[in-house]
Parts: structure tokens; sequence; C-alpha cells
């Protein structure tokens, strides 16, 4: 059979005369340099370096045009010859086409799109590798670089480390190969995602950070070691697989975004009037009111959010990076400040209007937990503001606002809730301020968002 070090396979067959028949398929330059003669019109006739050249040339044409090439010959022996492969006849060239899948070049155009970058590993020669990776655009537009499996050996590793961050095509590779490819790759310090199918894919698929077996034509021991198993052996299904993950991962960090930045703010809020000595501006009851009603439905919702339209446009994050960092925190600050600000503010002025008692709180109360589901609505999005069209819609959020902004209405309006609450019945002549502090602190964090927002420049990838 084919292994490592011998590119070709041969089988033996008894004739009816009792000789053996060794018939040998492979790699068209490894088997041609098994053979002495070539068979012509039915006559053997010697190979000289004129006719090998030409069989080369044949084969280079062949693979240009992303055929895939197999020498062919064989030889008649006896079976006192022991079983090895005597010199050979040889027979000719068979070229195959594996035809692209349609959508192919499509589908490695939004890999390049988002900022995955498409190498291939394949046990065809170099011409023939290059051609295929030419066609589905494997590079994008940088140019095609291939290495050859012959020159992988004599390459060190750390020289392997920085040539292969340019390579996209690895040509005549083994089993051995795949996994130092693999492995150089990690060491470059990219996160690598490997496809495969069969048996000799193994240890590569189960070094990679994640390995993708195929469900439909992939070998047993390929699906054990995969992370991943392709159920329809569709590439594209990665690209949804990618979408999808990455809208998790946003959607993990707006909930925490928006729960973060409105519970600091109660924090704020609470310090502050202390501290200043101007009473307690909410309630025990209506901290756990917010905590219980305000909080819940609209962070589930968030966590529903669809996918942004240019989630396929992203540069990958860095998996080093920690969910919440630095800067983060510092926008979590900038945010729950606006909030704290603006129901301040109302505290403030209501107090300036009813003195210290139940009807400032009651107004702050409420400016607090409309500013809370306005910032619900802020969290949609780290980049884009309400104002944007394209921006898709989440059912989810309005059911969660029209459900939390009923109960927050029973809670002014009914007065056994409001006992509980210990608020008290609201003014007309207050709803403007109310209005006022809840949307002020809105209309801030969205216009910074949309001031401090830099759009995404073509080739702003991470590894």
């Amino acid at each position: 059979h084919r292994a490592e070090n011998r590119p070709y396979m041969v089988t033996v067959h008894e004739t009816p005369d009792g000789d053996l028949l060794f018939a040998v398929k492979g790699s068209p330059a490894d088997v041609l340099a098994l053979c002495q003669w070539r068979q012509n019109d039915g006559e053997k006739e010697a190979l000289d370096d004129s006719l090998r050249g030409r069989i080369i040339d044949r084969n280079a044409r062949l693979a240009g045009d992303a055929l895939r090439v197999l020498g062919v010959a064989y030889v008649y022996g006896d079976k006192t010859e022991e079983l090895k492969t005597p010199p050979l006849v040889w027979l000719g060239l068979i070229a195959m086409e594996d035809s692209i899948r349609p959508g192919m070049e499509q589908l490695m155009g939004e890999f390049h799109s988002a900022g995955v970058r498409t190498v291939m590993i394949t046990g065809d020669q170099s011409a023939t590798a290059y051609s295929v990776g030419r066609r589905l655009g494997l590079s994008g537009d940088d140019p095609l670089e291939i290495i050859d499996s012959s020159n992988l050996d004599k390459l060190d590793a750390e020289i392997l480390k920085g040539v292969i961050k340019d390579t996209s095509v690895f040509a005549r590779v083994s089993p051995a190969h795949k996994l130092k490819i693999v492995q150089a790759l990690q060491e470059a310090g990219h996160v690598v995602a490997m496809t495969g199918d069969g048996i000799n894919d193994g240890p590569a698929l189960k070094a990679a950070d994640i390995g993708v077996a195929m469900g439909e034509q992939g070998t047993d021991v390929a699906r054990s070691v995969a992370d991943v198993v392709l159920e329809d052996d569709n590439l594209h299904t990665m690209i949804i697989a990618i979408r999808q993950g990455r809208t998790i991962y946003s959607n993990i960090r707006k909930s925490l975004r928006f729960l973060l930045s409105t519970n600091l703010s109660e924090i704020e809020l609470a310090v502050l009037t202390m501290a200043l000595g101007l009473g307690e501006a909410l309630n025990p009851m209506q901290l756990l009111w917010i905590n219980m009603v305000a909080d819940i439905a609209p962070a589930m919702a968030l966590a529903l959010e669809p996918p942004e339209q240019d989630v396929l446009k992203q540069a990958p994050r860095d998996p080093n990076r920690p969910i919440i960092d630095g800067k983060d925190f510092m926008r979590l600050l900038r945010e729950s400040l606006f909030i704290t600000g603006g129901s301040l503010g109302v505290y403030l002025l209501s107090r300036q209007r009813y003195g210290l008692g139940p009807q400032a709180g009651t107004n702050t109360f409420m400016a607090f937990t409309l500013a809370k589901f306005l910032h619900a609505l802020s969290c949609r999005s780290e980049e884009t503001t309400v104002l944007d069209r394209h921006r898709p819609g989440n059912p989810y959020m309005a059911a969660a606002l029209g459900g939390t902004l009923g109960l927050q209405a029973l809670a002014a309006f009914l007065p056994q809730l409001r006992s509980l609450l210990r608020s008290s019945p609201l003014a007309i002549v207050d709803l403007p301020l109310i209005l006022a502090g809840a949307s002020l602190p809105f209309v801030l964090n969205e216009s910074v968002k949309r001031l401090t927002h830099h759009p995404r420049q073509p080739g702003d990838t991470q590894p």
C-alpha cells in the first residue's frame, strides 16, 4: 500500500500461466523513476531521457489544469521473485477531475472577510495543488505561496514558523507533515481549525485547537478525535458556526454590559446620596424591584439578540483577551455615571420641589427604571446606535420591555404596589423631569458610541 515514504501502490496478481503481474499506480514522477521501458503499440521500448522529459512535461500540463494525475506501470515476474517492485514498464498517465463544489470560491471570500485565513494541506502534487488553490482564491488578493513536502523537512523549526505565515498551500504532505504544519501554525500564534476525513488526518485533528471531521465520508478515527463533526460534509456550515459563535460571545458581553453598568449605577447613586447627606434616593424595596423586574427580562432578551449584519466582517477576537477588559470597564464606568447623573438630577430637583420624603424617591425610582430600559436598547450593539436602520430587530427585547413597562406602570398606579414599594402617586407635572432624567443618559451614551466608533478596515485581522 501507499505509505509515507512510498508514494505509490503495488498490487500483485496471479496470471493463468502461473506468473505474477505487478500493477503499480501512484505519483507520476515516482512511478516513472521505477520504469526502464514504456509500452508503445503493444511493444516495449527503452525509456530515454527525452521520453522521460516529455512525460514529466505532460504531467505538469495536466496538473496545471487542476487535474489529479496518476502514473501507471506494470511488469510480469515469476513466483520465485521476492515480493518487491522490479524494473517496470510505463503505461501512461491517468488524469482525473475532482471538481470543486459550487460556491467554494465565494465561501473562501467569506472566510477572508471574517478574518479567517484559509490553508490547503493535500497529498496532491504541487502543480495540481497550486492550480486548485488559485481557482479557490485561497490567498485572497495576495500571491499564492506553496510549499512542497520535499522541502518541508529541510526547514528549521524557527524558519518554518516564519515561512508558514505566508503559505496557503502545502503539497505532497504526509500525516506527519500535517501534524507538523498544524503545530507550526500554533507556535506562530494562530488558532487552528483543521478539517479532515481520513485516518491519516487523525493526529492533526487531535492537535488542532478545533478538529472538524466529516460526518458522511469521514472515518471513525477522524470522527472520534475531532471536536466538531459536520453531518452534511458541507464547509458552508462552518461559516454559519462562526457567525453563531461570534453572536453568542457578543450577546454574553451585551448582557454583562447591561447588568454591570446599571448595577454599578445603583451603587454610585446610593453612595453619592449617602455621602452628600442627601438621604435615601431609593429604598430597599425599590432596589429589590429594580433588580427583580427591570434587570432580568432585558438581560435575557440581550442574550437572544440576532447576529449583527457585520458580524462576519469583524476581526477575530484575541483568545487571551478577558471578556471584560480595562477598556470595557472604563466604558461601563462612563455609562453608569451618565445614568447616575440623570437619576441624581431628578432626585435633587424633586427634593427642591417636595423636600425630603417619598415623592422625591418615587420620581427617582421611575426615572432610574426607565433609564435602565433605555440602556437595554443601547446595549443591543457596541457600535451601532438606534438610528442605524440596518440594525436587525429583536422581538424578545420588544416583549421584555413591553412586559416590564407594564409592571412598572402597575407599580406607579396600583395602590397596593405603591404601598409595598413605599412610593407616592405620580404628579403629571413631574413627568417631564422623569423623562428627561431617563432619556438624557441614553442620548449621551448613544452619542459617545457614534463619536468613538471606527469602522473596521479591510485587513484588520488577528491571528
